[in-house]
């Protein structure tokens, strides 16, 4: 089965934090590369996303921490669908 990926609005404004915070403390170049790698991995959830552990933040067995370069990303899998319901730094918590 394939999934159907949804970027909650809530994600998006991470994705966009992320990619400011990135670009004032290095380059454009590298934020935008860094985006392109962490929205492929997003996007390989398409197939088998309950290959990722069990949310550390959220106690439902359908919601999932994808882990990359640091960043975690909290999903859920619905029936069609994996929702992002949000993207930051693992040392932030």
């Amino acid at each position: 089965m394939i999934y159907e990926i949804i970027v909650e609005p809530e994600a998006v404004e991470d994705l966009q934090n992320i990619f400011e915070y990135i670009k004032k403390q290095d380059s454009q170049y590298k934020a935008t590369n860094f985006l392109n790698e962490l929205r492929k991995n997003i996007a390989s959830l398409n197939t088998m996303p309950m290959r990722c552990r069990k949310s550390l933040y959220v106690e439902q067995e359908n919601t999932r921490d994808l882990i990359y370069k640091g960043y975690t990303i909290v999903y859920q899998v619905r029936d069609v669908s994996v929702n992002i319901l949000a993207i930051f730094r693992q040392k932030a918590f």
